[in-house]
């Protein structure tokens, strides 16, 4: 079983513009809301691909319901701790010209201590089951920043294998515990490791360093410029697959999910990063966050071109 968590749930509200002016009148073309959260997005890519998933978490008591009920539609498996509060509303401005998207995300509630304590108790209950536990997206207020660290501390004790995506504070405590795998976005990989990139070492330079550190994968998405992958022995970069762009959101967690199946299918470094930009490119091209499905994946695989660069 995959286990994804999701400790701060958003309704994402996709706003549709033909063009976006900064500081002058815009006229929408169209809306949709989709209830939404790195690690939800993850789980619902790999149960679309027939994989066993169970999706855990923060849910919030005011409109809570909502989450579960999107969760039941998707035939998905969850169980979530609640906390006081509202899940929070993430506006995407989505420019169709350049096919770029402008988030306006809010930080959520804040959770009790005894809330996060629960929830902790919960995941270690369930990890004797679970093959790969995915730890994905923002920290809302009141949870500590080495909330994932601790979760990979404990997955380790059990020997489950663990997926970082998060930045900040969380993002570089948890890498203090050696996940598997961590995929950040370029400008998150930029953000964690700006000394060295100071210093005037390359990116590739200092991502190897990453993995020699001790953690097997590394993948880091650069949007339509594909993305790199390195385990112990090499670098492989592959470049985004020309699909109409018609929402960016989740494509990153597409791509986690993707190299979770692959993991599960017990495949190499190269047919991951394939996973993972076939998963990639079948969620941009679906409206607001709707997400890829199998056929999705099984057309574009064979699109995917990766090669060794390093």
């Amino acid at each position: 079983m995959i286990l994804s968590v999701t400790l701060n749930p958003c309704i994402d509200k996709t706003i549709y513009l033909d063009r976006l002016d900064v500081g002058a009148y815009n006229r929408v073309k169209n809306t949709r809301s989709d209830l939404s959260g790195k690690g939800l997005n993850v789980s619902t890519v790999l149960h679309h691909l027939g994989e066993d998933t169970l999706c855990m978490g923060l849910n919030f008591r005011n409109n809570g319901n909502l989450l579960e009920r999107t969760l039941n539609t998707r035939g998905l498996k969850h169980h979530f701790v609640y906390a006081d509060g509202s899940i929070r509303t993430n506006i995407k401005l989505f420019d169709q010209s350049a096919h770029v998207m402008t988030e306006i995300n809010e930080a959520g509630p804040h959770v009790s201590s005894a809330a996060i304590d629960k929830l902790i108790d919960e995941i270690d209950a369930r990890l004797e089951h679970t093959h790969i536990l995915v730890l994905s997206g923002s920290v809302p207020p009141g949870v500590p920043a080495d909330i994932y660290q601790r979760l990979i501390r404990m997955a380790h004790k059990k020997d489950v294998k663990t997926v970082l995506d998060t930045a900040g504070e969380p993002f570089l405590l948890g890498l203090q515990e050696k996940p598997f795998l961590i995929k950040p976005n370029s400008l998150e990989f930029e953000q964690a490791f700006k000394e060295e990139l100071k210093a005037g070492k390359g990116p590739l330079e200092i991502a190897r360093q990453v993995v020699d550190s001790g953690i097997p994968y590394l993948c880091i998405s650069m949007g339509s410029d594909g993305a790199l992958l390195l385990d112990s022995e090499h670098a492989y970069r592959a470049k985004a697959l020309p699909v109409e762009a018609k929402g960016l959101t989740g494509a990153g967690d597409s791509m986690v999910a993707g190299m979770c199946r692959a993991l599960r299918k017990h495949l190499g470094s190269e047919d991951m990063l394939r996973y993972a930009m076939a998963a990639a490119a079948g969620s941009v091209r679906q409206e607001g966050t709707l997400l890829a499905g199998a056929e999705d994946v099984e057309e574009l695989l064979p699109q995917v071109e990766v090669e060794v660069i390093a």
